[in-house]
């Protein structure tokens, strides 16, 4: 699977927010806040295909939480990023 193109990670203040991007413009009708995590996970397969299983090892090897906990989490976000069609 890849991200969604038409959808660009913004860090405003404290907060990262995922919008639909047009041209050089911003379309604020459907913003999608993620926190720090979520956002790393966007930022480290922004571009490229990945599986589930890379976003997995990702948080695996960058934070302190077991594959267990990593798999659930990467499985809850999915179903979100799927639903919201911030994933192609």
């Amino acid at each position: 699977m890849q991200l969604n193109p038409e959808h660009t990670l913004r860090h405003l203040g404290g907060h990262y927010m995922i919008v639909d991007s047009c041209a050089d413009n911003a379309n604020l009708t459907n913003v999608f806040v993620l926190n720090a995590t979520a956002a790393f996970l966007w930022e480290s397969v922004k571009g490229r295909e990945f599986t589930a299983q890379t976003l997995v090892d990702l948080l695996y090897n960058n934070y302190e939480v077991t594959l267990e906990r990593a798999s659930a989490d990467v499985k809850a976000l999915l179903e979100v990023w799927h639903k919201y069609h911030l994933t192609i």
